[in-house]
């Protein structure tokens, strides 16, 4: 792994200045548990620092589906047993939103019934959000699979910013890093990271290079380098000054996954952001690979941004 020695800026002016995903709604999916606890919290910090507008979703899924998600068709299963179940789900709903963001809020929690995932994605387009918050599942495999499996499918439908929260992270983070590749969509997951970051935080702007690029040809490698660098640069500077953030940037070589995550956990990073491509089978493996790849270790949380629709045009 190579890694060049970060540069850094900072950026500073009025957030509300700014159009971003927190402008709209933002839909927060929780069932209650600890591993939502994360993202309810996010959730309370955007309403308290950015005057986020929360609309509140639970979905009640039937207990024979295997995992949230989940395309077959349920067995049958009593009344009485959904009925209990569906009682201590908003036992526990209510009592999580309470917590965070009062009584009153509480009471204003939609309750839908259906898969996951579609549900999830049809309330975020009633609402008309701009950002879905929700739960990362760090614990055993199973519950990894399935939060993986929401995270990832909601991300791909929704056409939305996703932010995916493991329970640990309970405030704005304040070091997120960006996997710049230079699309639109990187470049607006770092314009995402900006708004989102409260005050006194670090972002890292980091491009990770093919393993190989140049590497039996040094001047190949330093041309590499030096579009790579005035890239990022231009990028830096270009940002919203939207927050008095600090903007780094760094260039790393080797898998974008395992360096995304071994940078994480030297930095401290709370957050990995970065953007997705709508077109294109190679942009779809990709974007599986790379983002399945944050979810399943889920030791950091992961904010996973589209392109606009005017990218698309």
């Amino acid at each position: 792994m190579n890694e060049q020695a970060p540069s850094k800026t900072a950026v500073s002016v009025p957030t509300s200045s700014v159009f971003s995903s927190l402008s709209a709604p933002v839909l927060l999916a929780t069932d209650g548990t600890r591993e939502a606890a994360g993202a309810v919290a996010v959730g309370a910090s955007l309403a308290r620092a950015r005057a986020a507008v929360l609309r509140m979703i639970t979905v009640v899924e039937p207990r024979s589906y295997p995992f949230a998600g989940s395309e077959s068709e349920p067995a049958p299963a009593s009344d009485s047993d959904d009925q209990a179940t569906e009682s201590k789900l908003r036992a526990s709903v209510t009592a999580q939103i309470t917590a965070f963001l009062g009584g009153a809020l509480a009471r204003e929690v939609h309750f839908a019934r259906g898969r996951v995932v579609p549900t999830i994605v049809a309330e975020s387009r009633q609402a008309g959000a701009g950002l879905i918050l929700l739960g990362l599942h760090p614990h055993n495999i199973l519950a990894r699979l399935a939060g993986e499996e929401t995270a990832l499918r909601v991300a791909r439908t929704a056409g939305l910013p996703v932010l995916c929260v493991v329970p640990r992270l309970q405030s704005l983070p304040r070091r997120i890093i960006v996997a710049v590749d230079f699309s639109p969509a990187s470049t607006r997951a770092a314009r995402e990271a900006v708004c989102l970051a409260p005050e006194g935080a670090t972002i890292v702007l980091a491009h990770v290079r093919p393993p190989g690029t140049g590497k039996d040809d040094d001047g190949l490698r330093a041309h590499y380098a030096l579009g790579v660098g005035d890239a990022l640069t231009r990028l830096q500077t270009g940002l919203p000054k939207d927050a008095r953030v600090t903007v780094e940037t760094v260039t790393l070589e080797g898998e974008p996954g395992s360096e995304l995550l071994a940078l994480a956990e030297r930095s401290g990073a709370e957050l990995i952001a970065l953007g997705t491509h709508r077109h294109g089978f190679v942009g779809r493996l990709v974007l599986g690979s790379v983002v399945m790849e944050l979810l399943r270790a889920a030791s950091v949380s992961v904010f996973i941004v589209p392109p606009s629709d005017k990218d698309d045009r």
